[in-house]
């Protein structure tokens, strides 16, 4: 639509042939060379779809604004009002004296005004007077606690082993089979074996015995290893590879350790000289070549050039890339730092089934993943399905909580197993016994046993630990052994309230012997089930001594990770217990992370291969409630005839208000915001909102930002103001 001048058009409100979104448009004067001001859409529109537009000349704003569907996209200085007097065009421009700019489209109920209308105005003529948004802003209705945003993590979907565990190796202890090297090949003139009779030591009690048969200078022997599903490389890229080697009489060397594309391309190499019939580790830095291309296609290889008949031994084969904070043993980087984006004040680990195994035998036994690597036997993932080399244990659980400025919540084995079983409740002692050696290692002085302990292996200071949680998911337990006087949840909390009175303990299941200071609740659910039990908690006793920490939920939608309308169930449900924040203290969305590559179990909160990650629509929800939030939570009623689910919060010390609208319907809806005993508000704000054209859509590996939050500036803010939220959206205003 337009108005013509002599030579161009007075305004355009189009689908612009320059961005090929909707834009409103004016130039400086008539004249094709004269400045350009132009108001964009933040999203192209899907073809075959209706929009409602409006562009805004507010001259004495000395702003343009365009509106789409009633939310405003873009707001632009211009000064300047020069008239045209032509025809109004429907369908066409005029530039350089003549039309352009033809629409191939259709084009209904034009009107223009005299006047430059308000967001309250442009919300009514987009779709009528919408829900109303009732907000006390004098009576706060309670704090927000600082423990509420959180994470849980456990290693699952490969994302301990194999991902946020940085180490490129698999099954570098060999110990991950009984009968064959799993993840190991034969290279060129040699063979390979498992080897039980030269173990490194008492906790890696097999090795990789490498026969050479047949190696010169131009054809070797040796190993590889490709990795998780590949190594990555990139130009200059830097790793510490390490070993322990031994050979057998007369053989030295040298070793050669590359990083090399599987077409045997090396992109990184050292040498290893020194070799003795002894056990000796050895280590080498390497840098990847400037011109390397950037893949994960690649592998490992450990080989020699010499020593036809002779015996190399191979143990704790290691190749590490740099990690978050330079941390030795350490985490991550591009992980760690979408972690930390998330502000999460605790991180409850290690967490989940993983926690307490298919077995006594195979549960997170944290004794065994201390020290130095090499003397960490690992143990099998039962619970997801591989093996564990338990370099991600027990102190590298609690740095990683401290290297973001989060709490560790501190998850101990309880005597439960997922097949059922459970330690006698006569046999429970040693197990006890074990929570307090763990809570000591975690926060005792040095002059502990355990804080000694913990602090040989690098870690003087003690940890903050204010909460405890006893066992995971204990509700599945039909025995009825969590519960009762002498139950395993009373044997653990008389013994830790005993040595550690201050620290609040965490049941999983409902308790009645004991008084739990929280209670675990988990939910996954769908969208749907999400979006209509916003008000979940709101009917909560307030006068039970019993807290409520919901330590595992998720919409189920989506996979590797969360699609859009996830997200939107998602944000509902975090609204409803951030509203609800004087009962439910703590919140942990799971699972965190997932190799995309192994999505044994989805959605999962952020995705990743061996050279990337991304954020999901679900992450994003996260981040922006968690980014914007105030310390009080402000009651707020909503009623309107679609479901637009919110919480308001307001901040004591700057009077900030945040406002979270989640529409989760096929149409955009009008919601009318009262903020009574509000006083004067500065009449600008902004609007974070994350929406897509399809509640389906989603981010990828290969597409990561196709969903994402975009933020705008929104004028017109009073006690009482109109705002139009896009269908499937998450909107956060921000006021004051």
């Amino acid at each position: 639509m337009s108005v013509d001048g002599t030579n161009v058009s007075g305004f355009y409100l189009q689908l612009s042939g320059v961005t090929h979104r909707f834009a409103f448009t004016r130039r400086a004067s008539d004249s094709t060379t004269a400045a350009e001001t132009r108001a964009d859409a933040t999203s192209a529109p899907a073809t075959g779809t209706w929009y409602h537009l409006v562009g805004v000349d507010d001259v004495a704003a000395g702003q343009l604004r365009l509106y789409v569907n009633g939310l405003l996209q873009s707001t632009v200085a211009h000064t300047g009002n020069w008239k045209a007097t032509g025809t109004t065009a429907i369908g066409r421009g005029r530039f350089g004296g003549r039309p352009v700019d033809f629409l191939n489209g259709a084009v209904d109920e034009v009107q223009l005004f005299d006047h430059a209308l308000t967001g309250s105005e442009v919300a009514a003529l987009s779709g009528g007077s919408g829900g109303t948004l009732n907000v006390d802003v004098a009576h706060p209705a309670h704090s927000v606690p600082s423990t509420f945003f959180g994470v849980m993590t456990e290693d699952i979907n490969h994302s301990g082993e194999g991902g946020l565990y940085p180490e490129l190796i698999q099954n570098r202890s060999m110990m991950a089979s009984t009968t064959s090297p799993t993840g190991w090949s034969a290279v060129g003139g040699s063979a390979i074996a498992l080897d039980a009779d030269n173990p490194l030591n008492t906790a890696l009690t097999r090795s990789l015995r490498l026969t050479i048969n047949n190696a010169s200078g131009s054809a070797r022997a040796g190993v590889a290893n490709g990795g998780f599903w590949g190594i990555p490389v990139r130009p200059n890229q830097k790793y510490t590879a390490s070993l322990f080697a031994k050979a057998s009489p007369g053989f030295t060397g040298p070793l050669t350790v590359d990083v090399e594309s599987t077409g045997g391309t090396v992109h990184a190499s050292g040498t290893i000289t020194g070799l003795t019939t002894s056990w000796k580790q050895f280590t080498v830095s390497l840098t990847a070549s400037a011109d390397a291309p950037t893949t994960a296609t690649n592998r490992f290889v450990v080989s020699a050039t010499s020593g036809a008949g002779s015996t190399v031994w191979l143990d704790n084969v290691s190749l590490f890339p740099p990690t978050y904070k330079d941390r030795a043993n350490g985490l991550r980087p591009d992980l760690m730092e979408k972690i930390a984006g998330l502000k999460p004040s605790f991180i409850r680990e290690p967490g989940g089934n993983y926690l307490e195994g298919r077995t006594l035998a195979t549960r997170f036994n944290w004794k065994d993943t201390i020290g130095p690597v090499w003397t960490r036997p690992g143990h099998q993932n039962d619970a997801w399905g591989y093996w564990s080399t338990d370099g991600l244990g027990l102190l590298e659980y609690l740095e990683w909580a401290e290297d973001i400025g989060a709490e560790p919540v501190l998850a101990v084995y309880a005597g439960y197993h997922l097949n059922g079983t459970h330690v006698a409740l006569s046999d429970l002692g040693p197990y006890v016994q074990d929570a307090l050696d763990e809570i000591e290692y975690a926060t005792g002085s040095t002059s502990t046993t355990w804080g000694a302990r913990r602090a040989a292996d690098g870690h003087p200071a003690p940890f903050d630990v204010k909460y405890v949680e006893i066992g995971n998911e204990d509700f599945f337990d039909k025995s009825g052994s969590y519960d009762g006087d002498n139950g395993r949840f009373a044997q653990f909390y008389d013994a830790i309230k005993a040595k550690y009175p201050s620290i609040k303990l965490i049941s999983t299941a409902r308790v009645t012997a004991r008084t739990a200071d929280i209670q675990d609740d988990h939910y996954y659910r769908n969208a749907e089930w999400m979006n209509s039990h916003s008000s979940f908690y709101d009917n909560t006793s307030r006068t039970s001594p019993t807290k409520i920490m919901v330590g595992e939920w998720a919409t189920r939608e989506g996979s590797p990770t969360p699609n859009l309308n996830a997200a939107l169930g998602d944000a509902s449900w975090l609204a409803g217990m951030l509203r609800n924040s004087d009962v439910v203290t703590h919140e942990a969305y799971a699972p965190l992370l997932v190799n995309v590559n192994d999505p044994t179990w989805t959605p999962n909160l952020i995705g990743f291969n061996a050279l990337t990650s991304y954020n999901s629509p679900a992450y994003y929800v996260q981040k922006m409630m968690a980014d914007a939030h105030g310390n009080q939570v402000l009651p707020a009623s909503y009623a309107g005839t679609s479901t637009v689910n919110t919480v308001v919060t307001k901040d004591s010390a700057t009077g900030k208000i945040y406002v979270t609208l989640v529409n989760p319907s096929s149409a955009a809806q009008i919601v009318n915001v009262n903020l009574s005993g509000a006083g004067t508000l500065p009449s600008t704000g902004t609007a974070t909102t994350l929406s897509s054209a399809s509640p389906t859509d989603t981010n990828t590996i290969g597409d990561p930002d196709r969903i994402t939050p975009t933020t705008t500036s929104i004028s017109g803010v009073s006690a009482a103001f109109a705002r139009t939220v896009p269908a499937y959206s998450v909107t956060v205003l921000t006021l004051g």
